[in-house]
């Protein structure tokens, strides 16, 4: 399943250097030019992912943009993306900083677009699924295969739950996880 717009993401990795000048954003419109091209990808996401539930069902649910804005733009334990990317940019962010909130919220957006496109649609059960990588969170390799009522949680053994991958609301759980789940 692809759930992350991969070309448009690697393309915005590899554009992110040119904003930044001794390891910072170089201005205050470098700052305001990566926002935009995040907010692009951060769109693009929710719509990847919007599809792949649809895929998954057999349907052709459509968010609207509202919804697709209110997915980008909601608060992730406690401050919105934009916040993150101002605390950074106010503190002297590093490009590792950066590239955190654009996977992190690119995964995110997907997932979330995804679950919400699936419940609209009418899934009965979501199913979770873990890349099985070395570098996977054994919290999340607990999962792997794990099915759930469309509305419930996941549960890992450290207490942790999450509706779907990327909205645990804890930095250990989010970042740099590539789990995805499929509907049925």
């Amino acid at each position: 399943m692809d759930v992350m717009p991969f070309d448009e993401l690697n393309t915005l990795k590899e554009k992110l250097p040119s904003h930044f000048e001794n390891g910072v954003l170089k201005s205050e419109q470098d700052k305001e030019d990566i926002i935009d091209e995040m907010l692009d990808l951060f769109l693009l996401a929710v719509a990847n992912g919007s599809a792949s539930a649809n895929d998954d069902l057999g349907t052709d649910y459509h968010l609207g943009t509202k919804s697709a804005i209110d997915i980008v733009d909601r608060d992730v334990a406690g401050k919105t993306w934009r916040e993150r990317v101002d605390e950074y940019y106010q503190n002297g962010g590093t490009i590792g900083d950066y590239l955190r909130i654009i996977e992190t919220e690119t995964h995110r957006d997907a997932n979330e677009g995804a679950y919400v496109t699936a419940t609209k649609a009418g899934a009965k059960k979501k199913v979770w699924h873990c890349m099985m990588l070395v570098s996977s969170r054994d919290t999340h390799i607990y999962l792997n295969g794990v099915e759930a009522p469309i509305d419930g949680e996941f549960y890992s053994f450290n207490g942790g739950s999450t509706k779907f991958p990327g909205e645990w609301g804890i930095a250990e759980e989010d970042c740099g996880c590539l789990c995805w789940l499929t509907y049925k």
